[in-house]
């Protein structure tokens, strides 16, 4: 990847989009198109999440993209990911009736360290796109252990208390369809923790959007 506006083709030729079938609860390919939902969604009684749609399998091409997005300084990078999520998914983020975009925040500590988000980068220019307000809706109240190093239950438990809703900004009557932005999807843990604490706030629906997501298949 680079620093200017856009990704550089010979990356863009090996990031491996999403195809069908796909979990028709968080949009990660599985392995028979009989199949609803992937196995971490079918263990979930009470999902935070409505849905949730990603452009790329998360693999070893994909892990360099983010890599470089997160921790390199590939600002422009977000213009391109940006692009290609309105592209695939303009439709289905207008079908979902959202008010407002909301970045999975990082905590202080890591913003201090790499000077920016990657999701509020990519958020805030996905919003230009679609005609859509970010809006940082959510806090990170705890420094967590990074979640790639954990199996799922530790991550659930990670994630405990490390979020919460800014209620100074947060307006139920006007944040009422939500569509959180993120870099990557695994099991999914972040993205249902910061739904959960977003409806049980007063949001009647949550989505999500993302650059990659794991793979069943």
């Amino acid at each position: 990847m680079g620093d200017g506006i856009r990704a550089c083709d010979d990356c863009i030729r090996k990031l491996p989009y999403v195809t069908e079938p796909v979990c028709k609860r968080c949009g990660k390919p599985i392995l028979r198109g009989t199949d609803e939902l992937c196995t971490d969604c079918k263990l979930r009684d009470h999902p935070g999440l409505d849905s949730s749609v990603a452009l790329f399998v998360y693999r070893e091409d994909t892990k360099k993209a983010m890599f470089d997005l997160k921790y390199e300084g590939c600002y422009g990078d977000a213009g391109f990911y940006a692009d290609e999520l309105c592209r695939h998914f303009y439709g289905r983020i207008r079908r979902w009736h959202a008010d407002v975009l909301v970045p999975i925040p990082i905590h202080k500590r890591r913003l201090r360290f790499r000077g920016y988000n990657q999701a509020e980068l990519v958020a805030t220019e996905l919003g230009l796109r679609v005609g859509l307000p970010t809006v940082d809706l959510l806090k990170r109240t705890r420094y967590t252990s990074p979640q790639k190093n954990l199996n799922a239950v530790k991550r659930r438990e990670n994630l405990r208390q490390a979020f919460e809703v800014d209620n100074e900004i947060f307006r139920p009557e006007v944040h009422e369809s939500i569509v959180l932005v993120d870099d990557i999807y695994t099991t999914g843990a972040t993205l249902e923790a910061c739904a959960g604490l977003l409806k049980k706030a007063g949001a009647k629906a949550v989505y999500a959007v993302c650059i990659c997501i794991g793979s069943e298949a």
